[in-house]
């Protein structure tokens, strides 16, 4: 029962950050998926402000809304429940996508489902597209794939979980201050490539050298499993310091700077991926990896981490690029799954309001 979801059309809401999305799931087909950003409205101030995007949402939502059924082909009175993130994420935004929710569940007389952001991440690899292709096969058992791990890598989080079945899991490896996505996106802003630098940075790398600066690998000496990336960040704002002091600036600066900056994060990553299965007594009986979060979206991670799965005999399970960032479907697919676990609501959709600071293992209902 535990790894069962719900087969109803689910439409599914996230105002956590800068994009407003919303999209239409049948079980775990994707009937439509639209997003908006606000990373234009953003980038002249080189990061996410927080009332610019709490208005973009304000006005954008209505019609993303209207466009997800459109392109679902669904009239409202066919939408059987709906998901909404409730965190985490910036609280003033997230309370336009639950006020919106709120209304539309209490107009339809459907059921109201509080959904976590990063449990949508880690989901993701389940959804199917219109002609139900994806990742996880139509025909697939889940139970096939249990027991997982799941990789989360995004902005804020870069962490490592244990699934013995869906909503009974365990946090493995955590992040302790800054997530990947976080260096990534800072480091991307001190080499001038605006907002949002993240996978400017990854473009930037191709073809850099990846071992001209003497950057540091994160962690490299630490025994643990959980994740920091806060000193790679300082280190990378005293390495360009000192370089442009000294006038070291060629054509290829940026380019190798990137490169090396990117290996070296990934090469903490693995390392502590490695470290998971050799201490998990539990790793030689995982038969999939789950990866999810907006850095997911870097190709050199994802290949890096399935040459490991490769070698453990564990499927690597990724979604469609376009699932990798923020976006309604996510939220759906963990609706759907909430929903057939009996996670939901009927009544009294107030009681639950946005936790901006939500954990993964916090529970909602």
């Amino acid at each position: 029962m535990k790894n069962e979801y719900s087969k109803k059309i689910i439409l599914g809401i996230d105002t956590s950050c800068d994009e407003t999305s919303v999209a239409v799931v049948k079980g775990r087909q994707v009937l439509s998926s639209v997003v908006s950003s606000h990373a234009q409205l953003h980038s002249k101030w080189g990061g996410v402000v927080p009332n610019i995007s709490r208005r973009a949402h304000i006005e954008r939502l209505p019609q993303v809304y209207k466009e997800a059924l459109s392109r679902a082909r669904i009239g409202e009175d066919q939408i059987e429940a709906l998901a909404v993130t409730i965190g985490p994420g910036l609280a003033i935004d997230l309370e336009i996508g639950i006020e919106f929710a709120r209304d539309l569940a209490t107009k339809l007389e459907i059921p109201y489902i509080p959904t976590n952001h990063m449990m949508g991440h880690l989901l993701s690899p389940f959804l199917l597209n219109r002609n139900m292709n994806g990742p996880v096969g139509k025909n697939i058992d889940i139970n096939e794939l249990l027991p997982a791990y799941s990789l989360l890598v995004s902005g804020k989080h870069t962490e490592i979980v244990y699934f013995e079945e869906i909503g009974k899991f365990e946090k493995l490896a955590k992040t302790k201050d800054d997530a990947a996505g976080e260096a990534f996106d800072k480091v991307g802003r001190m080499l001038g490539f605006g907002y949002p630098a993240g996978g400017v940075v990854a473009k930037f790398a191709r073809g850099g050298k990846k071992d001209r600066f003497g950057l540091p690998i994160p962690m490299l000496h630490d025994p643990g499993v959980d994740f920091s990336f806060s000193g790679m960040k300082t280190a990378c704002l005293y390495k360009l310091e000192e370089l442009r002091e000294s006038g070291m600036k060629d054509k290829d600066f940026s380019k190798d700077f990137a490169a090396e900056f990117q290996h070296k994060v990934i090469n903490s990553i693995e390392r502590k991926f490695k470290r998971v299965l050799q201490k998990d007594p539990r790793s030689k009986d995982v038969k999939s990896l789950w990866m999810g979060g907006g850095v997911i979206a870097n190709t050199l991670l994802v290949k890096r981490i399935s040459k490991i799965c490769r070698e453990h005999n564990i499927l690597a399970l990724v979604p469609e690029k376009k699932y990798r960032g923020d976006n309604g479907a996510m939220i759906a697919i963990a609706g759907a799954f909430n929903l057939a676990q009996g996670k939901y609501m009927t009544e009294a959709f107030d009681t639950i309001d946005r936790i901006p600071r939500l954990s993964l293992e916090d529970e909602i209902l």
